[in-house]
Order: C-alpha cells, then sequence, then structure tokens
C-alpha cells in the first residue's frame, strides 16, 4: 500500500504511548518541533501500566524517583506506588505538557523501511496503512511481549487460562483453584492477593528468588502537605533516593562484592525468620549470587506463604491437562484457573517490529549476535531511526524513567542537530568500541556469575543490562557528539544540490 497523500510527512514518529513516548512528545514540544505523532498499539496511555492491571500491580522504585524529574508529584499515595496511580500520572503529564492531542491509539506497527534517496521512513501498521517520517523514536519497553512456554497439553485445559500481563478482570477468583506458573516479579505482587481469596493456591517455582522487604506504606497528609508546600523538600528526597540507588545499591551488581554477601544474609534471614514452615527455607534460598536473577521486592509474599490455602510446588511441569498440571514426579493439581506469571520476552521485544535500515539491511541481520546499539540509543546503519530504551539500557538499581529521561535528551538534542533534511548514522568503529566497553565491565558483573537468566541470550551476550550506576549513563550521553555519527545527505537533495 502507498502511503496517504493527504497525511503530511511527519517530523517525528514516535511508537508508544508510555514513560517514554510521553516524554518524547514532551522534548520535542519544548525544541519546537510539533509535527510529530505518538503510536499507541493499546487503546489507552501508560504502557507497561496501562498494559499490567494484575492485582498488586505496583512500582519497585519508590514513586519519588520513578517520576519525571520535571514533574514532580507531591501527592503520591505511598513510598511504591500502585498501577493506576503511575497510569494516572502519566496521563497528567500527556494533558498537562499538550502531548494527548498528538496521540493515536490502537496503532499497532508491524514495518519500517528507510528510503534511502529522500531520507524518508515509511511506517507500516496493522491496519494496512503508511506514514512517513523522518525520524522515528522506539518508546516501547520491554514488558509487553508476554512469553508463555509451551507446554504439552496446554490447549487441552478444561478451566481459564490467563498471563499476568493480559488480565480478565471478568474472571472470579473467589474459591477457586488457582495455579499460578512462575515465582518472580509479577508472582510475588499477585500471590498475597489471590491468597486472600482463593480456595487454594499452587505456586510453581522453577527457581528461588532473592526478596528484601520493601519497605513500603502510605505518606500522611502531612508529609504530602510538606512536598506540595516546599518543592525542594521534595526535591532533596529525589535526590536521595537516587544517590541511595547509586551508591549502596549499585555495588551489589559487581561480581563477588561484599555488599553482595551481606545482602545475601540479610535477605535469607528474613526469609527465615518470615516463613514458619522451616522446610519451606531451603526451598526458597537461591544457589546463585545475589543479583544474578532480578533481586525482588516484598513486604507480604512470604507472609502469604504462611496461609493454609498456599502450596509451594519445586517439581518441574511435565504437562498440563484438562483437570490441571501435572508435575514430573507424577502428581496432578487439579484446578480451575491457571495463571502465567512468567514474564516477557526481553530480547524478542527489540525485534517485534520489522526494521530495514540502509542498503535495505534488516535489524534481525544486523542482530544476528543479539542486541547492540550506541549508548543504548542507536543503531550503525540505520540512520534517525532512535530508541529510548534500546541494547544494554536496562537496570536494576536505578529508576528507568531516569534512563528514559536521559535518553530522551540525548536523542531530541541529535535530532535537533539534524536538521530538517539530514540523516545521523552512528559510525560503525564507534558502535564497535561502545559494546567492546560495555561487554568488558559486564563480564565483571554478578550478572555473569553463572546463573541462567533471560538477561542472558542464547549466544552467551547480556544485551538488555547496563553495567554502570545511573550517573555513569547520564555522563556517557551527555558526552556523545556528532562527531559520533556520519552525516548522510539523502541522495535527492544531494543530486539537487549538484543541480543548482
Amino acid at each position: 500500500m502507498s502511503p496517504n497523500p493527504q497525511t503530511q510527512t511527519l517530523d517525528v514518529l514516535v511508537i508508544g504511548a508510555g514513560f517514554s513516548g510521553i516524554c518524547a512528545g514532551i522534548r520535542l514540544l519544548e525544541r519546537g518541533i510539533s509535527n510529530f505523532r505518538i503510536y499507541e498499539k493499546s487503546q489507552g496511555i501508560g504502557g507497561t501500566w496501562y498494559d499490567n492491571s494484575y492485582p498488586g500491580a505496583a512500582c519497585d522504585v519508590p514513586s519519588h524517583f520513578y517520576c519525571y524529574s520535571f514533574e514532580p508529584n507531591p501527592d503520591w499515595s505511598r513510598v511504591y506506588s500502585p498501577q493506576a496511580e503511575i497510569q494516572r500520572y502519566i496521563e497528567h503529564c500527556a494533558d498537562k505538557y499538550g502531548v494527548r492531542p498528538h496521540i493515536e491509539n490502537g496503532a499497532k506497527v508491524t514495518e519500517m523501511r528507510l528510503d534511502e534517496a529522500r531520507g524518508i521512513w515509511q511506517v507500516s501498521f496493522a491496519s494496512g496503512e503508511i506514514v512517513e517520517a523522518r525520524h522515528i523514536i522506539n518508546g516501547y519497553g520491554g514488558l509487553h511481549k508476554p512469553s508463555v512456554p509451551d507446554f504439552a497439553g496446554k490447549a487441552s485445559f478444561s478451566g481459564q487460562t490467563m498471563h499476568t500481563a493480559e488480565w480478565d478482570h471478568a474472571v472470579d477468583f473467589k474459591n477457586k483453584r488457582v495455579a499460578i506458573i512462575g515465582s518472580a516479579a509479577s508472582a510475588i505482587q499477585i500471590i498475597p492477593e489471590l491468597t486472600k481469596i482463593v480456595e487454594k493456591l499452587t505456586i510453581f517455582q522453577r527457581t528461588p528468588n532473592y526478596i528484601a522487604p520493601r519497605g513500603d506504606r502510605e505518606y500522611t497528609d502531612a508529609e504530602k502537605q510538606r512536598f506540595a508546600r516546599w518543592p525542594l523538600l521534595q526535591r532533596l528526597y529525589r535526590w536521595f533516593l537516587y544517590k541511595r540507588m547509586d551508591l549502596i545499591l549499585y555495588p551489589i551488581t559487581r561480581k563477588g562484592s561484599k555488599a553482595g554477601k551481606i545482602g545475601r544474609q540479610k535477605v535469607m534471614q528474613h526469609m527465615r525468620d518470615s516463613v514458619k514452615d522451616s522446610e519451606l527455607h531451603e526451598l526458597l534460598q537461591p544457589n546463585y549470587e545475589m543479583g544474578c536473577k532480578r533481586i525482588l521486592l516484598s513486604d507480604d509474599l512470604y507472609r502469604s506463604l504462611n496461609r493454609d490455602n498456599a502450596v509451594l510446588e519445586p517439581n518441574a511441569i511435565d504437562r498440563i491437562e484438562p483437570a490441571g498440571v501435572r508435575c514430573k514426579d507424577g502428581t496432578l493439581h487439579e484446578v480451575d484457573i491457571i495463571v502465567f506469571a512468567t514474564g516477557f520476552d526481553i530480547d524478542g521485544h527489540m525485534r517485534s517490529i520489522d526494521v530495514y535500515g540502509s542498503n535495505g539491511q534488516s535489524l534481525v541481520d544486523a542482530w544476528v549476535e543479539g542486541p547492540q546499539g550506541y549508548c543504548g540509543s542507536c543503531v550503525a546503519g540505520f540512520p534517525n531511526y532512535w530508541m529510548a530504551t534500546g541494547p544494554n539500557t536496562g537496570v536494576g538499581t536505578t529508576s528507568v524513567v531516569y534512563m528514559i529521561e536521559q535518553s530522551i535528551q540525548f536523542i531530541t538534542r541529535m535530532i535537533e542537530a539534524a536538521g530538517s533534511t539530514n540523516m545521523l548514522s552512528v559510525k560503525q568503529s564507534v558502535q564497535d568500541e561502545f559494546n567492546k566497553d560495555i561487554q568488558a565491565a559486564l563480564d565483571n558483573s554478578v550478572w555473569a556469575s553463572g546463573c541462567d537468566s533471560y538477561y542472558i541470550t542464547e549466544t552467551g551476550k547480556i544485551t538488555t543490562l547496563y553495567p554502570h550506576n545511573a550517573t555513569a549513563f547520564r555522563t556517557q550521553l551527555r558526552n556523545a557528539s556528532l562527531q559520533d555519527f556520519d552525516v548522510v545527505v539523502p541522495t535527492e537533495r544531494a543530486k539537487h544540490a549538484q543541480v543548482a
């Protein structure tokens, strides 16, 4: 299908209306760029926080740091905000900063193809529409493509099934027998909620996790009033959270660190003090270095395991049958509902849209040895294609919203520098050197200490995580400049210049 002749070529096309997309819209407007459009596949604003609405969904980063630095919120209800409140915050920002009129919902991008001669990206949608743009900002996050293991017999189950990211609020869990497959980040938020209402909850745990106490609580009205009255106090509190993560939590990510060993002792002692059944202690104790897998936070998971209707099943699943879930030891757990808390395809989401850059090269081919880019924001051979949370921008000890802000500030600076017609393509040599340093740093991280995690690809590379702290990321992006890029003049423009 050809581009719609009635549609003006956009200066910037943004994918996703979550934290990344809304931030991009705000920063573009600040730079005087108003000819942009944000396309969101879902029917609402919020990205991850719109899609993931399961019971207990909340953030594991303190609220006052899990927000834009330029739009502090003195009215956060809790230290760790629940899903609905975060979504409302994103909607508030879209409205306050005039971004909402630029958003189109229900628009799923399927392909992006560069027209090198014109210096234009042609973006195809599931609807068949094609929109043209000079720049792309890909703002989709990693927590949107559910991963469900292909268990034998899955389709034969006679009850109801759902993934945590596709929660069916019409399903009644009261007094039902429920299986929750998975025991990581989403599961530990859902389990305490389900144990309050179900007849029996069977938790299928493949690998135990380090689960630290969250320390969550409500903010008092007096605290909210102080934050509102003295904005400097709120900024200082945010700075404290930022520094605490950079200086206290980040050292845990170093392989064999003293901080990690101390943290392990404290977390394991917390588990033993919290779980009454001593037979569960060994099942809940990880056998890998703390931090190798994502460190989880919960104040009430262990209390829920003390309930009579909670059963922890460590045996591997053999198959799913009409009546329930059968383990490899032969045990059949009869259930009415199966919840897949099996996470997301973190690596695959970066390839979920077909992208074709210079000389028709596909991003899949460019990333045959694993996703890589420059500063997590761009890829050699794909000029004017930008990513808010690209390869090696994942974090475990700081706020991803902070990382997004740094990326968008860099991206919009480069878009402004490109001018109205030129294309910027990061130099291959610059990208190669950057990734050499990133992988060397990752080799010395706890994530490379030997556990089996979604951080590591089939080739053994870590392509999702950033090996340094938030301050280092900000410094890297601020130091990046036009000298790192080839300025590509579209051939049609070059021809016109020669004729002139």
